[in-house]
C-alpha cells in the first residue's frame, strides 16, 4: 500500500459500510459507501478508533510530531472526510451506523439509549462476531448485554487518565483478537474545552499517538485500523469557523 491524499467525496458515513465490507456484514440501510480498494487489503478484523475533535487540518498541523499515526499513513490512506455534525453524539452515531443524523435521529445521550437504530457493533454481534467497545460510560452503557465486551470510562477523571484507560483496555481487548473493536479518545477535545492552547492540544495528541502505537502492536495481523475524528474543533482559538468541515480519516493494516 502507498499513502494517498485524495479529494474524492469521502464522508464519516463511509466508515460503517467499509467496516461491514471487511467483516462480511450487511447493513440494513446506509447513506455512505465503502472506501475504494480497502476490501483488497485482505483484512478480516477492524479496529475503529474515534478521536474527538481530530479535524483534518488539525491532523496536518500535528502530524510531524505523531510517529505512529504517520507510520499508519505511510502504509495506508490519509483522507479528508466530510463531517456530519459539529456535535459528538450525532457524529458518533453516524460513524457507527452509516446514517445521517436526520436518518438515525440520535442527537444526545438519552436518544442513543432509546434509539432502535442498530449500529455496526450490534449487527456484528448478532452475526456471531466478537466485539468490544471502549468508550465514555454513557456511550458504553448502550452496548451492555448486546456485545461480548463493554468497558465504560468515567468522564470525571482527567482527560489524560481517560485516554490512558482507553488505551489499556483496548490493548487488553485486542489481545483477545476481537473481530471488531471500537475505542474512543477524548484528550484533544477536552483540552480545547478546558481552554488549553496549541501546546496543550499537541500534548494530548502525543499521548493518543503513543496509544495508537501500543494498539497496533497488540492487534492481529489481519486488522484494518480506521482512525477518524468526529468533528473539527468547535471551541477556542483553533475553532473551525467556516465550511467545509472535514475530519481526518486514516485507514491502514
Amino acid at each position: 500500500m502507498t499513502a494517498e491524499k485524495t479529494n474524492h467525496s469521502i464522508s464519516l458515513l463511509d466508515i460503517a459500510p467499509t467496516a461491514a465490507l471487511v467483516l462480511g456484514l450487511e447493513l440494513p440501510r446506509i447513506d455512505g459507501r465503502p472506501v475504494d480498494h480497502v476490501a483488497d487489503w485482505g483484512c478480516k478484523k477492524v479496529a475503529l478508533i474515534i478521536i474527538d475533535s481530530l479535524g483534518y487540518e488539525l491532523l496536518l498541523w500535528l502530524l510531524p510530531s505523531l510517529e505512529n499515526m504517520s507510520a499508519l499513513i505511510k502504509r495506508g490512506l490519509l483522507l479528508s472526510a466530510e463531517a456530519v455534525s459539529s456535535h459528538t453524539t450525532p457524529s458518533i452515531a453516524s460513524i457507527l451506523s452509516g446514517l445521517t443524523p436526520l436518518h438515525h435521529g440520535i442527537f444526545d445521550k438519552a436518544g442513543a439509549k432509546e434509539s432502535s437504530v442498530c449500529s455496526i457493533p450490534e449487527i456484528a454481534a448478532k452475526s456471531g462476531l466478537k466485539c468490544a467497545v471502549i468508550m465514555e460510560q454513557n456511550g458504553a452503557d448502550v452496548y451492555r448485554g448486546l456485545i461480548d465486551w463493554v468497558h465504560g470510562i468515567s468522564d470525571r477523571i482527567s482527560p489524560q487518565d481517560f485516554d490512558k484507560e482507553a488505551c489499556r483496555m483496548s490493548c487488553k481487548a485486542l489481545s483477545l483478537s476481537p473481530d471488531l473493536l471500537v475505542a474512543y479518545f477524548i484528550g484533544i477535545d477536552k483540552c480545547v474545552h478546558m481552554g488549553m492552547g496549541p501546546e496543550g492540544i499537541r500534548s494530548a495528541a502525543l499521548l493518543i499517538d503513543r496509544c495508537i502505537g501500543e494498539m497496533t502492536k497488540a492487534a492481529h495481523d489481519g486488522t484494518l485500523f480506521i482512525l477518524c475524528g468526529d468533528h473539527p474543533i468547535h471551541a477556542g482559538p483553533l475553532k473551525r469557523c467556516r465550511e467545509p468541515y472535514h475530519v481526518a480519516m486514516i485507514l491502514a493494516k
